[in-house]
């Protein structure tokens, strides 16, 4: 039997949770003691678990019940110098660019140890050269089609090969249910609890990388198996009345390509149907037009949709079409919001700054915007990912400052805007930021959002204030990741840029809430 730990190095964009003191004393006001008392026992934990990690765990724990083997999956999610390792036979290593070098670090030192090392996700698909010289054995591509050759070749002891292939599923049924008991904690999964239905997307939007991974061809898992799989986790306990779903679908409510007026939601409608006598809360991505439907917004409200996380990016219409978010109308936003919010359904408006028509006259229109209509608001900063068409462009245009992977994290800037300087963008993000996530912002959101109507089924007043509450908390804090120097880490170029100001009121709260004064 072979120990097999399977992990994922945490960087700073992965946030454990914490409760600041202000919110405690509004949840205990509003009667949440059971609440209050679920987040003193998580405190620490990432507050959105890794699907990929049990995932793979249980394909290891098909392979054992094909072949009668015996080997043990072990789960670690944890920072880089947390990680005891040394006594694993073998160690597959997964994460995104942003983690990638802590993966790189670890797998340098089992090495070095002369453990078999594996490395996989999306950031090694793209680069395998530069991933390869820190692994025994690279995962390009999907597992489903490779586990069971790489641990065949581990079992026969001569060797891993260099690069096993994955390609795409050609289909979704028969997933395995994920084997979140074997993490290294009581519960891996606190808060949300992630279940998939769909890979692939047609819209390849220029900054995402999705379409390259995981294909333009959207796969669908069928929708009894949903059912069995969120039946499943309820027996086994891990899914609680007291946590939510997240459906890890780019675009939940619809089958779209919007370059050919493609929009089918015959899929959604029938997943949305097959929720409702679950009694589950959920939260998914989808796009904001699915408001022109008030009939389907209505049953995803019946069926326990919380929250919609919706890409409206930005507030001027002119940056949509460079980014290939060609579904988007910024005139219809208002509209669809208050559609959606009709139904009790709250909003996470995803918005990016530094798009090539962005000039720092963005900033205070966005917040704006934000302050009146947006629940949970996530602000990010452009971030040219390799493997994308953005950092295929920005490379063509020597617009890329450098490739510290550690920083692209969507909260630094890592390459030159059109439009105003790196310094600038990064001066506009921090205000922007400091002036939606204070304290004060973050109750009003959660507040307003209780007194919406409420068609989630056994959803408490506090629950309806918490989910938003807590998510505007993870969102802040990811925005502080990195504050303590807005010049720290980036080219000369960047440190040097001049500042020009948003106006003179707004630039004098940016130097004083950015701490630059």
């Amino acid at each position: 039997m072979a120990r097999i730990a399977i992990v994922k190095v945490r960087c700073a964009g992965d946030l454990e949770w914490r409760m600041p003191r202000l919110g405690r004393m509004m949840l205990k006001a509003l009667g949440g003691r059971d609440f209050l008392q679920h987040l003193d026992s998580t405190a620490g934990q990432s507050f959105m678990p890794q699907l990929t990690l049990p995932y793979l765990a249980a394909l290891g724990e098909q392979y054992n019940r094909d072949f009668e083997r015996s080997h043990e999956f072990l789960l670690f999610d944890e920072q880089e110098h947390k990680l005891v390792l040394d006594d694993m036979d073998m160690v597959w290593l997964t994460g995104g660019t942003s983690a990638v070098l802590g993966m790189y670090r670890v797998a340098d030192r089992l090495l070095a140890k002369g453990i078999p090392v594996v490395l996989g996700g999306i950031h090694v698909s793209t680069l395998p050269e530069e991933a390869q010289a820190h692994a025994t054995s690279l995962v390009i591509g999907e597992a489903e089609g490779v586990i069971t050759q790489l641990l065949s070749d581990f079992d026969a002891g001569d060797g891993l090969a260099r690069r096993y292939r994955g390609g795409h599923a050609n289909a979704l049924d028969g997933l395995a249910n994920p084997a979140w008991r074997n993490a290294n904690v009581a519960d891996y999964c606190p808060w949300v609890v992630p279940v998939q239905t769909s890979r692939g997307c047609r819209n390849a939007c220029s900054f995402c990388s999705t379409t390259r991974y995981q294909g333009v061809k959207r796969r669908h898992r069928p929708v009894q198996e949903i059912v069995d799989e969120i039946k499943w986790l309820k027996d086994q306990g891990i899914l609680t009345p007291q946590k939510t779903v997240f459906f890890t679908d780019n675009n939940i409510v619809s089958d779209t390509d919007h370059r050919r007026g493609v929009r089918n939601t015959a899929y959604a409608r029938s997943l949305f149907e097959a929720l409702v006598p679950l009694s589950i809360h959920w939260t998914g991505q989808g796009e904001i037009n699915v408001s022109e439907d008030p009939e389907l917004v209505e049953l995803m409200a019946r069926s326990g949709c919380l929250s919609l996380l919706v890409g409206l990016e930005t507030v001027q219409q002119k940056n949509l079409g460079s980014v290939g978010k060609v579904g988007n109308d910024v005139a219809t936003y208002v509209r669809h919001i208050e559609t959606l919010h009709r139904f009790g359904i709250s909003i996470i408006g995803c918005f990016i700054t530094g798009l090539d028509e962005d000039t720092v006259d963005v900033f205070e229109p966005t917040v704006e915007f934000i302050k009146s209509y947006v629940d949970i608001p996530q602000i990010s900063i452009l971030t040219p990912f390799p493997g994308t068409a953005l950092h295929r462009q920005m490379k063509r245009e020597n617009r890329i400052l450098h490739q510290d992977w550690s920083k692209y994290d969507i909260t630094h800037v890592s390459f030159r805007p059109r439009r105003m300087s790196p310094f600038e963008l990064e001066e506009g993000y921090r205000w922007m930021t400091a002036e939606i996530y204070t304290m004060t912002e973050m109750l009003r959101r959660s507040l307003r959002h209780g007194l919406r109507p409420n068609y989630a089924q056994g959803l408490s007043r506090v629950g309806r204030v918490s989910s938003v509450f807590a998510p505007n908390l993870i969102y802040r804090r990811l925005s502080l990741v990195g504050r303590e120097g807005a010049k720290a880490g980036l080219s000369s170029d960047y440190a040097e840029s001049k500042v020009v100001p948003l106006n003179t009121a707004s630039a004098e709260r940016a130097q004083m809430k950015c701490g630059v004064a």
